[in-house]
């Protein structure tokens, strides 16, 4: 029922109404509001529980309904009954300053929709009503119907329809939660006052309850008034001056760290797109790889602020760390308040802008980088909650690195979408500068920049230390970032003497800072801790190279940093210092770290390949160094592109280390030509094929290099194929890449392969596309290689893009055409049997168009290619294949003729007419007309062909019969005679004559020619020859009226049409999409359909004509009542009325259609006429027959399982009855009697389906006659154990058990142990539940070992549901890590633990523990971290967990592993974030976490596991 009665006296009671005055209230001193009235006196009282005003002087009339009695939603007979639009009606119509409201939980949505409808409308009649009303759902046309009527207008009249539009634009539909409006309170609080924000609550539900407002003017004077009474303290005033001169303060901060480039900010396209965003008021993150411009980025937006004077607050988030909650970060910023409202009480009437820069830096500079998230997620709630009122928005911008903002968790929690939400956050992505952006800055010498510089200028901070380059050097040499900065630091060096400085000043200034920066791993030092004089930092920072905040020194870009960290790492080694000393303790061996030793490794290569390989022989050797900093050394080594006699010496005595030869292989050799040529050049490749243990290699390394294999390596394989097919199978991988790709040479050994075996080519993709848009002759053989072989498989590509790719005038095949010829011509049938017009060859059926048709039509576009060069060549080809009467030559030689040129008229009339049955006929082609072809002929040559000919053609065809002639006349005659339709007209001569004298031209055709034509033309006026083929037709078929409204009158010509009954079913019509069948089925289906649409009438219309209305539509009334959605608004009277004049038999389905009506309506009081009927279909009618089930499947003919069981009960006639018993107990307990000796029979009825279907009448009855009724359900239970699977049967055993205890065990353990899924799912979830509640079955929860998978997830998924029940989850817990280490696929059962519900951290961490350190483990990885993604705040809190998943994950046997795809990637990123939340953190247990994940990250470089290289490589480039 309601919540609120009305009236003042409820005022008390009701929270939600409460909450709506005080969310009002503060939008008074939120200069929102004028003022509001509770309880408005007078006029203003009618239908309204605040009123409001604001400053414009509108009054808004606002309703607050928490409820609708127990409804979920508002409908238009609600608002009718509730008042409330007789209410807006009067306040509407008093004058046009008046708005309503309705302000609720609940949904209104088609009021919603009307009412937007209305605000975009061109405000004119007929647009609103034909487009915006008309247009729409029968539902919605209702909807706004009645609305009209409740307002006392027409919707048929023009100026009731724009006095209708008028009203919903002034009509508001305000959804909010309870939860919702309470945290738009809470908001409002936190922005408008300084006290706590309980106190303020109080203070304002005080106010509303037990105050003297009812009826009064609440004003901002008043408040202000009163709450200084209550000592509460008021937060910010508009316009507060310590807002606006310390925002400014903290963007000058900002703006000092950015360096532009010479040219100052280059205009960038990405630009354009957080300009668009600004201006569509959407907020949006920004998001490149370091150095490539992002803080370019930002400095565009903020002076674009500048320009429209738009005020707005950016902040480096790893400077000004957020900490606490939003107001003690603001505070800390020097504000009075939240960031976010400080810049809104400085920015009401505009828009305004705040940017938070460096997001990704929350994952690396603090301990708790979570909490500095949630300040961050309660700044974008703050703002959210700001906008709903503002006219103007706050956009915020978010501004991070890619891999962060891809892959951080909790940086991606930031951003989901929310339910409630319209739309997403846009995302802007900052790439590299484009080649005409890098041209313009470099200007004309960017053309003698050497290509790998050019592509290293494209990053915007590689400009910026290019700018600061002396020009008049070469930088050719210039290869990757280090050498452009060890070039600029020379340069600075030797500029420093100008200055009066010595180059060892600077050298030493810069060597403290990197050593003090090393040392504590930061970006910035203090710059009193430097140990060297104030001149050299000072020359630094005015060369640019190193930049100063607040004190602060740090270079300007962290390459700059890495690179002298590299350098002196490189100065050490020179020094023959200890390589573990050079790279430091393990514990200092982060990501950080090993992108420095990857530039150190860069270096001594650069100097000497001797030296690069001793380091890295020392990193390899060390225990004390991580494999993930070793990989360095493989992966720089892989880079090199032509090893010298060093690094060849090493590769060849070192891919056999039985210690690191395996990462030689796969990280070095692996894909490389220069390393897999040192190894066959040096005969290993040879050895290593002659040993049966390292074969494979030579196969591995083949296949790496698929398409670029070397004429060297083709050798090598030629040498080894096709001696063996094992072996054979192996090569034949090296050609899994594209063809388009490969060398002649190689596509010639991958065809000598496919040749030996063709199977195998069905094997492997081929994107046919490529080939023959780039390799026409490849395409050409392989497509007769294809049809050689009897290939298919790639058939329907060749199809599609032959039509697409090949034009008869395309440059291949005019060069090409006789080569296309000799290769395919061969496969093309030479037959005329009839299989060919159905088979591939055909060209009748689009299904079947694959290779074959593909073949003929490159064929005849050949053919018109051959014939543009040398058209006898033609003739060569064909003449073998003339007058043979092959289906297929003849539509390829008629389309050919068509193209020869004049001087083969005469020898093409003679072949026309010297066999026109064999060569005149198109039977493949898939023309409608079987003669089109060769009528394309006659008309190009009959007008060239000397005049005899023509007349002797003419003579032939005019002779002409064909041989099937005697037999059609023969068939006509017997058809006729037969009487069985209507009388036909066959020809048997004249329709190729018609057809083929009518292409010759008129004026040099016979008189006798000219005179027949004339007769035929009159035959054949309407009616097509005999030769048109008509292919196929599909579609719906329906009768002359469907889908049209006709009325009563008609219909009832129709169902009263006893000639109907008479009408042939397959007489019908062609027309689009289908067929109109004008037959009694027909008729009777689209009745039926009528019978739905408007079921009162048509029930009417059959009771006034019974006696006349055929029994067939009889039938059909019944069913279209039975579904029709209008059934429950039908009287019961006019129901009773049709079951009383149209009684059901025993044997027909009409009973099926009577139990369904019943069941349908929300009626129980039916005539004792009607409940006899129904006993008697229920007792006494023919279906279900007993041995011959209604529903069977391929797998179950003889109802066995328990799904054919219930599908049987709910589809025969006599279980419909029962269920409609069911429905009458359900509606009306008292109806038990007159039904109780039905029931009393259908339980012990003899049909399985029957008694299954009793189930539904005994639900209710156990409701009402418990004793009686849960003896039979426990009877049909024992005597078919398939009931069992009765949808609510396990609450049922419960119910039972306290009185039929062992008989319910026996029950449960007989489903339990059966061979059906249903029972044993039902025997499964009793069992759990009887052990979890009962102690029972004990021997079943013990015996494991003997229990099959579908027992054991029956009973997990049960106990899995218990975790969410406080009193049963340690049982539920046991119960799960009972099963966990059996070697079954338990995944889907256990996946659901990660459900949110279901976890509660606090309690579950030893639970969770078990479970990702079990066999279990495996399964689980995608739902665990699915989990973490969308329920943790920081995966630090699950930490122990995660190690404990991801150590017995990486422990696994290689090749279990492997099996699990894609899970090391998973792990992969969970271990990175893990270290990501705890690398910086100062805590002990955080550094003890970090220490542990760059050991796991170790084991999985160490096994080469998932895509932790690529993972490392993108976390580095950040």
């Amino acid at each position: 029922m309601p919540l609120e009665k009305g009236g003042r006296a409820d005022k008390k009671g009701n929270q939600y109404e409460i909450n709506c005055i005080i969310y009002e209230i503060l939008k008074i001193l939120d200069e929102i509001n004028y003022s509001i009235v509770v309880e408005a006196l007078g006029a203003d009282e009618i239908g309204t529980d605040i009123l409001v005003t604001t400053f414009d002087g509108i009054k808004e009339h606002q309703q607050c309904k928490a409820r609708n009695a127990s409804k979920k939603s508002w409908e238009i007979s609600d608002l009718r009954a509730r008042n409330i639009l007789s209410a807006w009606k009067t306040q509407l119509n008093r004058d046009d300053d008046r708005n309503v409201a309705l302000v609720s939980p609940m949904e209104c949505s088609f009021l919603v929709d009307l009412t937007d409808r209305a605000h975009n409308t061109s405000g004119k009649a007929e647009d609103f009503y034909a487009i915006q009303i008309m247009k729409s759902s029968k539902e919605f046309q209702g909807f706004y119907k009645d609305f009209c009527m409740e307002m006392g207008l027409n919707y048929v009249k023009d100026t009731d329809i724009i006095k209708s539009i008028d009203y919903l634009r002034r009509i508001a539909y305000k959804p909010m939660s309870e939860y919702t409006i309470r945290e738009l309170i809470n908001q409002s609080i936190q922005f408008l006052f300084i006290s706590e924000k309980d106190i303020v609550y109080n203070a304002l539900v005080s106010l509303v309850v037990t105050k003297d407002i009812l009826g009064k003017e609440i004003t901002q004077s008043m408040l202000y008034d009163y709450f200084t009474n209550q000592k509460i303290k008021f937060r910010l005033r508009d316009n507060d001056d310590r807002i606006a001169p310390r925002i400014k303060e903290i963007n000058q901060e900002y703006r000092e760290t950015f360096k532009p480039l010479q040219e100052g900010l280059i205009d960038r396209k990405e630009f354009g797109s957080c300009i668009d965003a600004i201006e569509n008021e959407k907020s949006f993150i920004i998001c490149g790889s370091a150095g490539y411009g992002k803080s370019g980025c930002t400095e565009a937006i903020l002076n674009y602020c500048e320009r429209k004077r738009m005020p707005y607050i950016a902040i480096k988030l790893d400077r000004r760390i957020p900490k606490g909650n939003c107001e003690r970060w603001g505070q800390e910023l020097g504000l009075p308040s939240s960031v976010a409202y400080a810049i809104h009480c400085i920015s009401k009437n505009e828009k305004a802008i705040i940017v938070l820069d460096q997001l990704d830096a929350l994952r690396w500079t603090q301990a708790n980088s979570s909490e500095a998230i949630s300040v961050c997620m309660e700044l974008i709630r703050q703002v959210k909650y700001l906008n709903r009122e503002r006219e103007k928005k706050i956009i915020m911008v978010f501004v991070c690195r890619t891999y962060d903002f891809e892959n951080d968790n909790n940086i991606n929690s930031l951003f989901k979408k929310e339910e409630s939400e319209d739309s997403d956050w846009e995302v802007v992505h900052i790439e590299n500068f484009d080649e005409d952006t890098v041209k313009r800055i470099i200007g004309e010498e960017y053309n003698n920049l050497s290509r790998k510089l050019k592509m290293l200028l494209r990053i915007p901070s590689n400009i910026y230390i290019w700018q600061h380059l002396d020009k008049e050097e070469s930088y050719s040499d210039c290869l990757t970032t280090s050498h452009l900065i060890e070039k600029w630091f020379q340069q600075i060096c030797r500029k420093s003497i100008i200055e009066g400085l010595q180059e060892r000043t600077i050298i030493e200034t810069t060597s403290d800072m990197v050593d003090k920066l090393d040392k504590i791993g930061r970006l910035y030092v203090p710059r009193n801790i430097l140990n060297v004089g104030e001149d050299g930092i000072d020359y630094l920072i005015s060369s640019e190279m190193i930049v100063n905040q607040k004190n602060k020194i740090g270079f300007a870009h962290q390459s700059i940093l890495d690179y002298f960290i590299s350098k002196k790492m490189m100065e050490r080694y020179f020094e023959d210092e200890n390589i573990e000393n050079i790279i430091g303790e393990k514990r200092r061996q982060n990501p950080g770290r090993r992108y420095q030793v990857q530039m150190f490794l860069q270096n001594i290569l650069e100097y000497d390949s001797a030296d690069f390989i001793r380091a890295g022989e020392a990193i390899l050797l060390s225990d004390s160094i991580r494999y993930y900093v070793k990989f360095v050394f493989y992966e720089i080594l892989g880079q090199i592109l032509e090893p010298d006699e060093n690094i060849i010496q090493y590769i060849i005595e070192n891919c056999e280390n039985k210690v690191y030869g395996k990462y030689l292989l796969n990280n070095v050799i692996y894909s490389k030509k220069q390393y897999v040529s040192i190894l066959r050049n040096h005969g290993i490749l040879d050895r290593w094929y002659q040993d049966i243990d390292k074969k494979e290699n030579v196969f591995y390394l083949l296949q790496s290099l698929s398409s670029d294999l070397s004429m060297e390596d083709i050798m090598f394989v030629k040498k080894y194929i096709l001696k063996s097919e094992e072996d054979d199978k192996k090569f034949i991988r090296c050609f899994w890449r594209g063809i388009t790709e490969e060398s002649e040479e190689m596509f010639e050994l991958r065809m000598l392969l496919y040749e030996h075996y063709p199977d195998l080519a069905q094997e492997l993709f081929i994107d046919v596309k490529s080939v023959m848009e780039q390799c026409e002759m490849r395409a050409i053989k392989l497509i007769s290689f294809w049809m050689k072989n009897k290939i298919k498989s790639q058939g329907k590509y060749v199809y599609r893009y032959e039509e697409e790719l090949f034009g008869a005038d395309h440059s291949f095949l005019i060069e090409n055409g006789e080569f296309v010829l000799m290769e395919l011509l061969p496969y093309i049938p030479k037959d005329d049997s009839i299989e060919v017009k159905y088979s591939e060859w055909s060209g009748r059926y689009w299904h079947k168009k694959g290779i074959e048709r593909a073949c003929v039509e490159l064929i005849k576009k050949a053919n018109v290619a051959v014939i543009s060069k040398t058209p006898e060549r033609f003739w060569k080809y064909y003449e073998p294949y003339m007058g043979k009467g092959y289906f297929v030559f003849n539509e390829i030689v008629l389309h050919g003729l068509s193209y020869l040129p004049s001087y083969c008229s005469n020898q093409i009339i003679r072949y026309i007419g010297s066999d026109l049955d064999k060569n005149i006929f198109d039977y493949t082609s898939g023309a409608e007309d079987e003669l089109e072809l060769v009528k394309n002929v006659l008309r190009v040559h009959g007008k060239k062909c000397e005049k005899e000919q023509l007349l002797w053609l003419e003579n032939m065809i005019y002779k002409y019969i064909s041989p099937g002639a005697v037999e059609w006349y023969q068939r006509r005659i017997e058809w006729n005679k037969s009487k069985q339709s209507e009388r036909v007209y066959w020809s048997f001569w004249g329709d190729l004559q018609y057809e083929l004298l009518s292409c010759l031209p008129e004026e040099r055709i016979s008189k006798k020619s000219k005179e027949l034509l004339q007769v035929l033309n009159r035959r054949f006026d309407k009616v097509q020859s005999r030769y048109y083929n008509k292919g196929g037709h599909s579609g719906w078929v329906s009768s002359p009226v469907s889908g049209k409204n006709i009325g009563k009158k008609q219909w009832l010509q129709i169902i009263t049409n006893s000639k109907l009954r008479d009408r042939n079913r397959f007489r019908s019509i062609e027309v689009k999409d289908g067929f109109i069948e004008s037959s009694y089925e027909m008729y009777v289906d689209d009745f039926r359909s009528a019978v739905k649409q408007d079921t009162q009438a048509m029930i009417e219309l059959v009771l006034e004509h019974k006696d006349k209305v055929l029994p067939a539509f009889i039938d059909s009334l019944f069913s279209g009542v039975e579904l029709s959605e209008q059934l429950k608004e039908i009287e019961p009277n006019t129901i009773e009325k049709m079951f009383h004049k149209f009684p059901c038999d025993l044997k027909t389905h009409r009973a099926s259609y009577f139990c369904g009506i019943i069941e349908n309506m929300n009626f129980s009081v039916w005539s004792m006429e009607v409940m006899n009927q129904l006993k008697n279909i229920a007792l006494k009618h023919e279906n279900p027959a007993l041995d011959k089930p209604n529903v069977t499947s391929p797998e179950d003919k003889e109802m066995k399982s328990c799904q054919m069981l219930s599908s049987n009960a709910l589809n025969c006639v006599r279980g419909q009855a029962a269920r409609a018993i069911g429905h009458l107990l359900w509606e009306d307990k008292n109806l038990f009697a007159e039904f109780r000796e039905v029931i009393e029979k259908l339980v012990f009825d003899e049909n399985p389906a029957v008694r299954f279907a009793t189930l539904y009448v005994l639900w209710p009855s156990y409701n009402i006659e418990r004793k009686w009724t849960e003896e039979k359900i426990i009877k049909i239970y024992e005597s078919d154990i398939r009931t069992a699977s009765f949808h609510d049967s396990k609450n049922m055993f419960f119910r039972l058990y306290p009185k039929y205890k062992e008989r319910v065990l026996k029950i449960i353990e007989k489903c339990f142990n059966d061979s059906d899924k249903e029972l044993i799912e039902v025997g499964g979830h009793a069992v759990c539940e009887f052990y979890i509640q009962y102690g029972k079955f004990d021997n079943i929860m013990f015996r494991i070992a003997s229990l099959n998978e579908e027992q054991i997830k029956a009973i997990l998924n049960m106990a899995i549901l218990y975790l969410d029940i406080g009193d049963y989850r340690e049982l539920a817990k046991a119960i799960i890590l009972r099963f966990i280490n059996i070697n079954l696929d338990l995944e889907f059962p256990l996946i659901r633990i990660f459900s949110k519900e279901y976890i509660k951290l606090e309690e579950d961490k030893k639970f969770l523990q078990e479970i990702v350190g079990s066999k279990a483990s495996k399964k689980i990885v995608w739902s665990f971290i699915h989990y973490l993604e969308e329920n943790a705040l920081s995966i630090v809190d699950y930490a122990d967990i995660i190690i404990k998943l991801c150590e017995n994950i990486l422990w696994m046997e290689t090749e279990e592993l492997s099996n699990q795809w894609g899970i090391e990637d998973e792990i992969s990123k969970l271990i990175i974030s893990l270290y990501d939340e705890t690398a910086n953190s100062e805590k002990r247990d955080d550094k003890q976490t970090a220490e542990k994940c760059l050991e796991l990250w170790d084991i999985m470089f160490e096994k080469q596991l998932g895509s932790v290289r690529e993972i490392s490589r993108k976390l580095m480039e950040r």
